[in-house]
């Protein structure tokens, strides 16, 4: 994707947001978060996901963001979808500083 991506994975402390060139930003999604209500945390996810900004693609990624693991293969699905991406983003938009 050549867009800026909202993230959610489990993560290492190594890994940050990337919010060095416009329009291709890393943004990382805040945990603790609160999705339709109820609370949650990347700790008790094990989903790694991310959605396009702007745009409507949702993405299912395989591996969590960290650093270790940057070399390493993986995979993403990605889907255009409004509807999925409709629900995915509304979660999207709690998104951490860019560091």
């Amino acid at each position: 994707l050549k867009k800026t991506i909202k993230v959610w994975s489990r993560r290492d402390n190594k890994l940050k947001g990337d919010c060095r060139v416009p329009g291709r930003y890393i943004r990382l999604l805040q945990s603790p978060g609160v999705i339709n209500g109820h609370n949650t945390n990347l700790e008790a996810d094990d989903t790694n996901w991310a959605v396009s900004d702007p745009g409507s693609v949702i993405c299912h990624v395989d591996k969590p963001y960290f650093k270790n693991q940057s070399k390493e293969p993986a995979m993403a699905i990605c889907i255009e979808n409004n509807d999925i991406f409709t629900r995915f983003n509304e979660i999207a938009a709690q998104v951490e500083n860019c560091p």
